[in-house]
């Protein structure tokens, strides 16, 4: 049969319709894109598939993906442990991007726990995390800064703005005296570790004994866990980031006179006490006219900008059967006092290798050194106080000596601090190398062998010089001190876990001991009288002195514990650990610390599931018990010391009581809580807690015919009761814009008891008591009443006892030696937290945090000196607050009496005890993504740049530098009581991220 041409035609044009139509309907084609957050930064681990198969694609390290799929009738979900799903019409489109919104609660969610990790839903004590990203908004060598108001019940306190310096922190109040107070660190599982901020991958704090006894003796203080970054699935990925700014001294409060102000302030001196005017003649004849004019600024000179800077880079990877990790940093922080910094390099590597998937073995090593230089006391003293008509500058522009013999020097100390900064140095230099072995053999599927080991090792060098050109008797012809120490330390954990699940019953736990011992050495010397030019100890000539130490000490542990949960609804935990220490005597040298803990996950009951506006119901209960023993080695014995001479022998002294009862502290802590989440926008974490230190390690006052001042001994008890609250919202959330916010807020009240007579101690004249019925660090000195209308007379109160030493009259009186002390505040606050928000539009992204803290109070020590009467002010004097007045008049209602009639009223009274609450602007921080489209151009993965400002402003009452001062005890310092401190820094930073 022929075919005309024309049906020929039609038959190939039908044909090609038909092939066209099976090319659009059912050739696959390569769908490709990238998985951001709400940040525009990749997220890897997304799981991508197209929808009705079960197979599909994860994205890689840095967010991208690609999949097959058919165009215009396929749909793509995305999903992430820890973010809401999305789903996507794929159409014509060959690219789609996705941002992924993060789910307020995720009760999947892995927790690290230190000795084993948990899923949210899973915990029944009280524990905070805080991912990497959330903790480095603020620039810092340490991550204590970081955590400042991000936490409730965790209280930051930097109380030095030095270079290098750590904040002390404190979780849930004071748990113990004398012992270490602050929180037990532990490092990718492993107790004790160093790191770099910019390796932390997450924090977990623990809060309470269902948590923390698994730490026991050493878990009083709470438990921070850090966790360093790992390798992901996907392409090599390499991280750099650097952080450049600008460092300027926060001066608070503190403001010198100028010279013109002092000279005015001078004339106060000269004022009769009767007529009430001044004797202008004899001023100026004392003062001449031209001081006004003298106006050298002592604080501008000795203090100057400074620059920080940051740098970051790393690399990171997962194959098959290996995963690494390497980070490398360096800080660096130039003080803005003069002749001082710090400066730190640090190197990690975190390697995991699976020979099989039953043995697998993960090396860690941390490699740390820094050098610092540091200050003398004296210098910063007399930066603040040296008199404004005074010039350190000779006529080359070079600090100039100055001595007792110096003429035209005003300042009553004949001393140039700017000359002593520049011919001394005080330096160290720190090494310290650490190395993980962690070893995992799954022996069966439901029973797993875990060894996790460090040994430690480093070196500290410190050295104090002042060169024989610097003027003072103490300084006179030169003064070294230098010491060196070594230190080591090895770790071993041996666990074996199970976990075994059947039908709607769960069951795991843990069993093994652990090993710790430490050793270290320190040897030193001092001296005077060296050459110029030469600051070694081989130069001293005279005044030689050597000392030395060595300790050791070991720790021996078991380590056991059991979780249970039914229908993933209720739940229980319980944990035993048995701790020896040479710390004790042998008839006390083990303890147990039991703890439990059980919840009940409501949200997952039948009656509430499903519901739409609640996501997270959950009711938490937990007691147990953690200790303390780290007082240092050999309390318990009776000890003498060698460090005298008889006819030119070594000769032993009596130095320590022995005491063969001496024990551990225990703290018996309950808690109680509550997890709200709702709409997937809101929440609420609360928690109460009642925590019991009983025997306390304590120096207790010996009977003088013992010979002794003190022995250690075990007294009384100490109670902390507190209410936490966190609260996190998300108050818009559309497509391109999102606003949220943050707020924590953490009460403490501590009581002390069985303490029986009252123990005082004293640092520079300030007391503090502690007693039954007391708080911690309470104030026990004379109440300032203020001035005597009348006459101008400062006023103390005094007080009259009955025989049962109840207060039964008090008086005003001029009278120092009459004022007797009395308690009059504290220094720890009632409540301290913070609070912030973030605005995230496309790219774009505002966040601000403050830390506030409420309640305590401070003695402003450094007003005795720059806020005087009654006697020639040969210190600078700080410029007056607003509403302070000086008396000149009878009827005059002032703050300040006559300067002539001012006898002992700078005496340690509670004149200069202040209100220490304050709000802090932590950090403002401006962010910008660059979009995907330039950074393809560019061959990266990411780009972000940000601007950002740290430790801005704070809003406090508090007449100082600053109103975070120490809660902690040393030799010379006393919690609440603000001293002449390095100054805290405001700094304002640019940073650049790049992802390739």
């Amino acid at each position: 049969m022929k075919m005309s041409f024309k049906s020929a035609h039609l038959f190939l044009s039908l044909l090609c319709c038909l092939l066209l139509f099976a090319a659009t309907g059912w050739t696959q084609v390569l769908i490709k894109g990238k998985v951001v957050g709400t940040d525009n930064q990749g997220i890897p681990g997304v799981s991508i598939a197209v929808k009705g198969q079960s197979s599909g694609v994860v994205s890689t390290a840095n967010g991208s993906y690609s999949i097959t799929a058919n165009a215009t009738q396929d749909t793509l979900l995305f999903r992430m442990m820890g973010y809401m799903p999305v789903s996507r019409v794929i159409g014509h489109n060959t690219t789609i991007n996705v941002q992924l919104v993060a789910t307020l609660t995720d009760i999947n969610e892995v927790v690290v726990m230190g000795y084993d990790d948990k899923k949210r839903n899973e915990i029944t004590s009280a524990v905070s995390v805080l991912s990497g990203k959330r903790l480095k908004d603020v620039t810092a060598n340490d991550i204590g800064t970081m955590l400042q108001g991000k936490v409730a019940g965790v209280q930051v306190v930097n109380s030095s703005g030095a270079p290098g310096s750590q904040p002390d922190i404190r979780i849930r109040g004071i748990a113990s005296l004398s012992a270490p107070k602050g929180p037990l660190v532990v490092v990718d599982g492993i107790i004790g570790g160093n790191y770099d901020p910019g390796d932390v991958a997450s924090v977990t704090i623990l809060k309470d004994a269902g948590a923390t006894g698994m730490y026991g003796s050493q878990a009083n203080g709470g438990v921070i866990i850090i966790t360093t970054k790992k390798g992901k699935p996907g392409a090599p990925r390499f991280d750099f980031k650097t952080t450049l700014g600008r460092r300027e001294v926060n001066k608070g409060h503190l403001n010198m006179m100028s010279g013109s102000e002092f000279f005015n302030a001078s004339k106060e001196l000269y004022r009769d006490t009767l007529s009430g005017k001044i004797d202008i003649l004899k001023f100026y004849n004392e003062r001449p006219r031209d001081l006004a004019t003298r106006n050298f600024d002592w604080v501008g000179n000795a203090f100057h900008p400074a620059m920080v800077q940051s740098y970051y880079l790393s690399a990171s990877g997962k194959t098959d059967k290996f995963t690494y990790y390497l980070g490398g940093s360096y800080y660096k922080e130039a003080g803005t006092f003069k002749n001082t910094g710090f400066q730190r390099v640090n190197l990690r590597s975190n390697t995991t290798y699976e020979f099989s998937k039953r043995v697998s073995v993960s090396n860690n090593i941390n490699i740390s050194a820094s050098t610092g230089k540091s200050y003398d006391y004296m210098d910063l003293f007399y930066s603040y106080l040296s008199l404004p008509w005074d010039n350190p500058y000779d006529s080359l522009g070079s600090p100039r000596y100055v001595d007792a013999r110096t003429p035209g020097w005003w300042s009553r100390d004949k001393i140039n601090p700017l000359h002593t900064l520049a011919n001394s140095d005080h330096s160290t230099k720190d090494f310290n190398i650490n190395y993980d072995f962690i070893g995992n053999v799954k022996i069966t599927d439901w029973l797993t062998f875990t060894s996790s080991n460090r040994v430690g090792v480093g070196t500290n060098k410190s050295h104090s010089f002042f060169s024989p050109l610097v003027a003072g008797s103490y300084h006179d012809k030169g003064f070294l001190d230098e010491s060196s120490s070594l230190y080591y330390s090895g770790i071993s954990t041996n666990l074996l876990k199970f976990s075994v699940s059947k039908g709607l019953h769960s069951i795991s736990g843990l069993a093994g001991v652990e090993f710790q011992g430490s050793w270290d050495e320190l040897l030193g010397g001092q001296g005077k009288g060296l050459p110029v030019g030469f600051d070694v100890p081989g130069v001293i000539s005279s005044e030689q002195q050597l000392r030395g130490v060595r300790n050791h000490s070991v720790m021996q542990s078991l380590i056991s514990q059991v979780n249970y949960n039914y229908a993933e609804k209720y739940y229980l935990t319980a944990s035993y650990r048995i701790d020896g220490t040479s710390a004790f005597p042998p008839t006390n040298r083990y303890a147990q610390f039991p703890a439990v803990g059980v919840s009940w996950l409501a949200s997952n009951e039948t009656f509430l599931k499903g519901n739409p506006w609640l996501n997270l119901l959950k009711l938490r209960a937990t007691y147990g018990i953690t200790g303390m023993q780290d007082i240092g080695a050999y309390k318990y014995l009776g000890l003498f010391s060698l460090s005298a001479q008889y006819n030119s022998q070594a000769a032993a002294i009596p130095y320590q009581l022995p005491n063969d009862k001496l024990t551990w502290e225990k703290t018996h802590q309950r808690n109680i809580g509550l997890d709200l989440g709702l709409w997937n926008r809101i929440t609420l974490n609360v928690d109460v807690y009642s925590n019991v230190t009983k025997d306390l390690l304590l120096q207790v006052s010996q009977p003088l015919s013992v010979g002794f001042e003190s022995r250690w001994e075990n007294v009384g008890q100490l109670r902390n009761k507190g209410l936490e609250i966190t609260l996190s919202t998300v108050n818009v959330k559309t497509k391109n814009f999102q606003w949220g916010m943050d707020f924590t807020f953490g009460m403490n009240k501590n009581e002390l008891a069985g303490i029986g007579k009252p123990v005082y101690q004293t640092i520079n004249g300030i007391t503090q008591i502690y007693r039954d019925g007391g708080e911690l660090y309470t104030f026990n000195i004379p109440k300032w009443l203020g001035v005597d209308p009348a006459t101008g007379r400062p006023l103390w109160e005094s007080i009259s006892k009955d025989d049962a030493g109840n207060i039964v009259k008090r008086t005003p009186t001029s009278d120092y030696s009459q004022a007797q002390s009395q308690e009059t505040g504290h220094a720890l606050p009632r409540f301290q937290g913070g609070f912030g928000t973030n605005f995230s539009w496309k790219g774009i992204s505002l966040s601000a945090s403050f830390a506030y803290s409420q309640g305590a109070q401070i003695m402003n020590f450094i007003r005795r000196f720059m806020d005087v009467d009654g006697h020639e002010p040969y210190y600078n004097q700080m410029q007056p607050k607003s509403d302070w007045s000086r008396w000149t008049k009878p009827g005059d209602m002032a703050t300040h009496p006559s300067m002539q009639k001012a006898a002992l009223s700078t005496e340690i009274s509670s004149r200069y005890q202040e209100d220490g609450s304050f709000i802090k602007l932590r950090n403002i921080s401006l962010s910008y993504d660059v979009p995907m489209s330039i950074v393809q151009r560019l061959h990266l993965q990411g780009l972000r740049l940000a601007l950002s400002g740290d430790n801005l402003y704070t809003w406090t009452k508090f007449w100082g530098q600053d109103p975070e001062v120490t809660v902690n005890r040393a030799d010379f310092s006393m919690p609440g009581v603000a001293d002449f401190r390095y100054p805290a820094n405001r700094q304002y930073l640019g940073t650049i991220e790049i992802n390739f």
